[in-house]
């Protein structure tokens, strides 16, 4: 990866189209930079202090006090972007929507558009506000925020814990059904609470219902791997558990109470879990 920081006032005195600031710094070709600004790799910083957005348009005029920095890397702007994703829920001020397995919820630094938030974006044609993240590598539900109202809400219900979650993952070994245990391991110096029941199993796996009251980092493949039963299809947890069709852990329902209409949102998908 290359990265481009950029003072427009080294080059320019006047206000400028940004394809023209990019092209003199980088010496790239307009049709590069402007694949790479709308994939988001991009940032512009306006008088070169406070927040920094992505700069999409090769036409948007910068001002010589402001500041630019590009994060170009062919290897990453060559993925396609995300062409697919169903809204379950849908409201004025938030979609509940299915994420694909080995879709990032937002983007990083570099791009963003193979990212559900991305997609949200371009599909709704306005601006939206990641209210919880779900692994790359998981697929399931995620809260989609469309209005600063209710990010700023939704996000209240996340931190004040009254969003309910569950989740289902096929693990190696075969665990008795029924069985139900609480792993409460520390993770990365904090306190990390995992539940899960056994509700089937065979053929040397077993499929949980899984519920955290904590949101550590991978906290369920982590603690399931710390108990000697790791996801199945796990790329970085576990040994014996690989396989070729991806992790086995789905974000399978929510439930909350709705802040606009004060009703009970409940939603529940379930995968292909074939023992």
């Amino acid at each position: 990866m290359r990265t481009f920081h950029i003072l427009v006032s080294k080059h320019f005195t006047i206000k400028t189209k940004l394809g023209e600031v990019l092209q003199k710094s980088t010496s790239m070709n307009l049709d590069v930079l402007a694949d790479a600004a709308s994939k988001g790799a991009v940032w512009l910083q306006k008088g070169g202090k406070g927040k920094i957005l992505r700069a999409r348009s090769l036409d948007l005029q910068v001002s010589p006090e402001d500041k630019l920095v590009m994060y170009y890397d062919p290897r990453i702007l060559i993925f396609p972007e995300l062409s697919d994703a169903k809204c379950l829920v849908e409201t004025l001020h938030y979609g509940i929507w299915l994420k694909p397995a080995g879709v990032l919820p937002q983007g990083t630094q570099v791009s963003d558009h193979t990212s559900l938030l991305r997609y949200v974006e371009k599909f709704k044609q306005k601006e939206a506000y990641l209210i919880h993240r779900i692994d790359r590598e998981t697929e399931g539900l995620m809260i989609i925020g469309y209005t600063v109202e209710g990010a700023a809400k939704l996000s209240d219900l996340f931190q004040k814990n009254k969003v309910y979650k569950t989740y289902q993952a096929i693990v190696k070994g075969e665990i008795e059904r029924g069985h139900k245990q609480t792993v409460n391991e520390p993770l990365d110096g904090k306190v990390a609470i995992t539940h899960f029941e056994a509700i089937a199993n065979g053929n040397g796996c077993s499929l949980l219902l899984v519920k955290i009251e904590t949101g550590r980092l991978h906290q369920i493949r982590r603690h399931l791997e710390f108990i000697g039963s790791p996801i199945m299809g796990d790329p970085k947890y576990g040994r014996g558990n690989k396989n070729k069709d991806g992790l086995k852990l789905l974000a399978k329902s929510l439930s909350f109470m709705d802040p606009w209409t004060k009703k009970s949102v409940e939603i529940a998908v379930t995968m292909d879990l074939i023992l």
